[in-house]
């Protein structure tokens, strides 16, 4: 499903003061779904605001939203989808929340962000953080990987790493029950109450494995999720992508969001992968 979470359309001062007298862009204009942004251009394809599509049929306008951390401080949008993205992850009537795009566009750092900030806030208890542990297409594995479950899975868990500023910051918040790591394998059965259930490289899930997940979802829960359906590692993956069915089947519904990010803001030098495609 070619399914972004928005739409880009120019718009004329009349077609702007008709959204923001009635919330509507009148006949004739594209179909929206439910949680659908829009993101209004001037004729130079400047954008010059943002609208969400809500549950009654009309557009919201999105205010300007960061995220604040102890760590790592203001977290601000750097281009328009991340604007986007930021308003979705703090909307809390959307209970699934979905970054794609590939590497470089910030989609574990704006859910660990967002996810960390409402840990210190209160709003969750923890972050329980998965992740199907499969190796990079085309590398060997290391082997045999000695000690119990949490050092065998550490290495995959060191994005959280980066965002609470050390290794033994992790380990400390581990250590107080703020975050869970927990082998995609070992799930069933389990479910989380007031917690950010945390996927990233989900483009490595099929559908069952999505819908194992969904189930974990208790009381005051959301799930987080992330990955970029072009970088599936084996092909078992990209017969049965988990990610595609999710936007295929839920977008549209009013507890489901998704933004894709376009933009890589991680260095110049990382954006010429781009070329490789």
């Amino acid at each position: 499903m070619d399914y972004t979470g928005y739409k880009t359309l120019q718009l004329d001062d009349n077609a702007l003061s008709q959204l923001y007298t009635y919330g509507n862009l009148g006949a004739g204009a594209p179909e929206f779904l439910v949680n659908e942004y829009l993101i209004a251009t001037d004729k130079d394809d400047n954008p010059v605001d943002y609208f969400r599509y809500n549950t009654e049929g009309y557009f919201v306008r999105v205010p300007f939203r960061t995220i604040q951390t102890d760590y790592i401080g203001e977290v601000k949008p750097r281009n328009a989808e991340q604007r986007i993205a930021i308003d979705m992850l703090k909307n809390p009537d959307i209970g699934i929340k979905m970054l794609g795009g590939s590497f470089g566009r910030g989609k574990d750092f704006l859910m660990l962000a967002q996810a960390y900030a409402m840990l210190q806030s209160g709003e969750i208890e923890k972050i329980v953080y998965v992740r199907n542990n499969i190796g990079v297409e085309g590398s060997k594995d290391i082997g045999y990987i000695p000690g119990d479950v949490l050092s065998k899975s550490l290495p995959w868990a060191m994005p959280l790493a980066d965002i609470l500023g050390s290794k033994e910051a992790l380990l400390s918040a581990i250590e107080r029950e703020e975050i869970e790591i927990e082998p995609l394998y070992y799930l069933r059965g389990r479910s989380f109450k007031k917690s950010i259930i945390y996927v990233s490289e989900g483009e490595n899930l099929t559908k069952k494995n999505i819908q194992l997940l969904i189930g974990r979802v208790g009381e005051g829960s959301q799930l987080f999720i992330n990955g970029d359906c072009k970088q599936a590692d084996t092909e078992a993956f990209r017969k049965d992508s988990g990610m595609e069915l999710m936007l295929e089947r839920l977008a549209g519904q009013p507890l489901f969001g998704y933004v894709k990010l376009e933009k890589n803001e991680r260095s110049a030098i990382a954006s010429l992968c781009d070329l490789l495609d």
